[in-house]
C-alpha cells in the first residue's frame, strides 16, 4: 500500500496505533515504517482532512493515466435538513444520510525524461509537458463518472469519482506543471440498488 505523510506535523494528526504508511518522514527524508501487531487496522475516519501523499489512476474505458506521486485531502459532509421553528432559537435537525466525499488533488506533470544510460535527456527534459497535460485535460473533460485507483482512497470505499473542478497553477520551472482537482465521490447505480434493497428489507 502506497501511503505517506507528507511532513511530521500531519503524521502526528493519527493515531500511532494505526499509523500503517508506506514510510514515515525521518530527519527529511522517507525510512519504512515497521508494523508488528496484526490486529492494528487502518480506517479511513481516521484519515478525514488529513492531507496525504499516495498514487492515483484514473480509468475510463480502457484508457489510463497514473499519477505515482500526489496529495489527496478527503472530506465528507452530512445531508441534514434543518427547520426554524416558531418562538425558539436556532433548528430543528433531521439527519438524512451521509454525502458524497470531497476530495481535492494536487500534483504535477513533468517532462523531466531519463535515457536508457541513466542521464537526463536535456532537450526534452526542459520543455513543457504539454503531451501530458493534454492527455490530463482530456481525461478531466469527460462528461461521465471516472473509475479511480487509490490505496489512500479505498480507505473510504471511493472507487469511482465525478470531476467538480480543476485549476492549473503556474509554475517557476518550465518542465513542470502543477494543478489542483476538485472531486465527488460517485456510488455506481447498480450499488445504490442494492443498498436500498438492503435498507428496505
Amino acid at each position: 500500500m502506497q501511503i505517506n505523510f507528507p511532513s511530521p506535523a500531519q503524521a502526528a494528526i493519527t493515531l500511532a496505533g494505526q499509523a500503517i504508511v508506506a514510510g514515515a518522514f525521518s530527519y527529511g527524508k522517507f525510512t519504512p515504517l515497521l508494523v508488528t501487531k496484526e490486529d492494528i487496522e487502518l480506517k479511513g475516519s481516521n484519515y478525514i482532512g488529513v492531507s496525504t501523499l499516495t498514487s492515483l489512476a484514473f480509468n475510463y474505458k480502457g484508457k489510463k493515466i497514473d499519477f505515482p506521486e500526489c496529495i489527496i485531502t478527503v472530506n465528507q459532509e452530512k445531508n441534514i435538513v434543518t427547520t426554524p421553528m416558531e418562538g425558539r432559537d436556532g433548528t430543528v435537525k433531521e439527519y438524512i444520510s451521509d454525502g458524497d466525499y470531497t476530495i481535492a488533488m494536487e500534483a504535477a506533470v513533468c517532462s523531466y525524461i531519463i535515457n536508457q544510460k541513466g542521464e537526463a535527456d536535456y532537450q526534452t527534459s526542459h520543455a513543457y509537458p504539454k503531451e501530458q497535460l493534454e492527455k490530463l485535460i482530456r481525461f478531466l473533460k469527460i462528461k461521465d463518472a471516472l473509475d479511480v485507483q487509490s490505496d489512500f482512497l479505498t480507505l473510504f470505499g471511493i472507487t469511482s469519482v465525478v470531476v467538480k473542478s480543476y485549476e492549473m497553477v503556474q509554475e517557476t520551472h518550465s518542465n513542470r506543471q502543477a494543478f489542483t482537482i476538485q472531486m465527488l465521490s460517485d456510488t455506481p447505480y447498480e450499488i445504490k440498488i442494492n443498498q436500498d434493497v438492503a435498507i428496505n428489507k
